[in-house]
């Protein structure tokens, strides 16, 4: 093994993994931007982006709030656009021989905390786009997983 920035040689499953790392960006892209996360007439419903915004209105003057409410508020407030940039450099930095794999790792953190924003507003009768950031994380951390295999081989 050789120390080099630059991608592991190509074979099985790092070919797994960099499918299952775009798989997963594309997930995460189409679920918090493009799919609808309420249902409402036959051609739209209520997006990410204007869930975010009515449930942020909705909090400003909250008090109590319990610790995984909170931390879900600052889902929508920033771990939206963590969570986005760190889909995008996914496939490009999970089969690195340097540190910058480690990168892969904020992809799950963001799916984590979309999970801990999803409880935390009790996101409830939605359609599918709400539960695509958290299969990308599993898909993320099972290519990273196989990256990471490929690369020490």
């Amino acid at each position: 093994m050789t120390i080099s920035s630059s991608p592991a040689a190509t074979d099985g499953k790092l070919t797994t993994a960099y499918v299952l790392t775009v798989a997963a960006s594309a997930l995460t892209l189409v679920g918090l931007y493009v799919l609808d996360w309420f249902p409402g007439s036959v051609w739209g419903g209520q997006s990410f982006l204007d869930f975010r915004a009515e449930h942020l209105e909705g909090r400003a003057d909250a008090t109590g709030l319990d610790w995984y409410e909170s931390l879900g508020d600052t889902y929508f407030q920033v771990g939206y656009v963590v969570q986005t940039a760190a889909f995008l450099l996914l496939p490009f930095v999970v089969a690195r021989y340097n540190r910058l794999h480690w990168l892969s790792a904020l992809a799950v953190l963001g799916a984590a905390w979309q999970t801990t924003g999803l409880i935390g507003a009790a996101v409830v009768n939605t359609t599918l786009a709400p539960v695509l950031g958290p299969i990308a994380g599993i898909l993320a951390l099972i290519g990273w997983g196989l990256a990471r295999s490929a690369v020490n081989e």
